[in-house]
């Protein structure tokens, strides 16, 4: 499993798809956060501004759904999907005797380590330095540091739910353009059930999984029933999306 990891971290960080999308959020983010910080954009009614960070406002945008889940398809259609119908690394990791099981395991926490650097890490980090070099590290008291780790910590359990599914719709597709289109219909399905949908039943069924869970996470008040509440449905969605991944990887055909 060790070498199978290493071959994947290997293939990662080879992948040019992983390094435009790194130096893009970091160029993006930076500016965001600047014309945040100099007062130039001005944005209102944020969870940050809620929680007394409005100096965090621009990650208000880059923890929409529809924004990150365009990060992780993309990284997800040129590095995992590619592989069913180009390099042939699929088909060689099982032909030298690995299990699917682990390969697919293998993938799923490759593919979330990437994702989760290029669209939580980046992102934050850039906000992190910029406000230390303009002077406004006052910010990072304990409480809003607990406020961030609890935020954070919820939406990163929610997001490795978000990519273990978007890894099962690139094995799929087996294309890159296919697995953005679908991951983005998704999203888009998504927030049309969660904006235009009144029925009491589609609506208490949707608060109960992860999609929902990824606007619980930052809001500033979180009651302890809440935040258990959305560890449960994360991990248990984790679980269930990974299981089923491994079952499609199994009795997927590899030519």
């Amino acid at each position: 499993m060790s070498n199978l990891m290493r071959a994947e971290f290997y293939k990662l960080f080879r992948n040019r798809t992983f390094w435009v999308l790194i130096v893009s959020l970091t160029g993006l983010s930076a500016l965001m956060h600047h014309l945040i910080i100099i007062d130039w954009w001005m944005m209102t009614g944020t969870p940050f501004e809620a929680a007394g960070l409005s100096e965090f406002n621009a990650l208000a945008v880059l923890i929409v759904p529809l924004f990150f889940n365009l990060i992780v398809s993309t990284l997800a259609g040129f590095y995992i999907a590619n592989e069913f119908s180009q390099s042939g690394v699929i088909k060689n990791q099982i032909i030298t005797g690995h299990k699917r099981t682990r390969i697919f395991l293998a993938k799923f926490v490759t593919l979330s380590f990437g994702t989760f650097i290029v669209a939580v890490v980046i992102p934050f980090l850039t906000a992190f330095v910029l406000l230390l070099l303009h002077g406004m590290a006052d910010v990072f008291t304990l409480s809003n540091l607990l406020y961030l780790g609890r935020a954070y910590g919820l939406f990163t359990l929610q997001f490795l739910c978000l990519t273990a599914i978007v890894l099962v719709i690139a094995m799929m597709t087996e294309d890159s353009g296919k697995t953005v289109i679908f991951t983005l219909l998704l999203s888009a399905g998504m927030f049309i059930l969660e904006k235009f949908v009144s029925k009491p039943w589609i609506t208490m069924v949707y608060e109960h999984t992860f999609f929902y869970q990824f606007s619980q996470a930052f809001q500033w008040e979180l009651s302890s029933d809440e935040i258990a509440k959305s560890i449960v449905i994360g991990i248990l969605s984790l679980v269930v999306i990974l299981l089923c991944g491994m079952l499609v990887f199994k009795k997927k055909e590899i030519k």
